[in-house]
């Protein structure tokens, strides 16, 4: 029992020896890998407000569509390709009313367009179909313009 105990007593003044001794870990300074943040490859489009004025109207009316959507970029881009296209739906048959190609920057921005309907356009439900779109994304909103019998005249 007296060599079990001095044989610990041994040991454990060589570890506080040792520990004595020991030196600190350099601490290594992060490579410049290391210290970059992630770059945000998020883009997107957000749509803030879209108006349809006036929503119900006769042959030979002007319509106004405007529309304000937000972009977020990525932080290694500062710029990008925007389409905006408005098209005018009746029953299987589309026309386009606009296209607007864009280079944009990142925020606020705001698109409207105005146009006349035709004379000859039948009475009914039409849609109205705005697509905003990046070469990565496409945001679509549609609205009903409603077409009345010809004014009185």
């Amino acid at each position: 029992m007296i060599n079990f105990l001095k044989v610990f007593i041994i040991a454990v003044s060589l570890a506080a020896l040792l520990a004595g001794c020991a030196q600190p870990k350099a601490v290594v300074p992060p490579t410049p890998k290391d210290d970059v943040e992630p770059v945000n490859t998020a883009e997107s489009i957000k749509i803030d407000s879209y108006t349809l004025k006036p929503q119900a109207a006769h042959p030979g009316s002007t319509i106004e569509i405007a529309v304000q959507y937000t972009l977020h970029l990525p932080k290694n881009k500062s710029l990008v390709e925007v389409n905006e296209v408005r098209t005018l739906v009746m029953g299987k048959e589309h026309v386009e009313l606009s296209r607007k190609k864009i280079i944009r920057s990142e925020g606020s921005h705001k698109s409207s367009i105005k146009f006349t309907l035709p004379m000859d356009i039948d009475k009914g439900d039409y849609t109205l179909r705005t697509v905003i779109s990046t070469p990565t994304l496409t945001k679509t909103i549609e609205d009903t313009l409603t077409i009345r019998k010809k004014a009185a005249k």
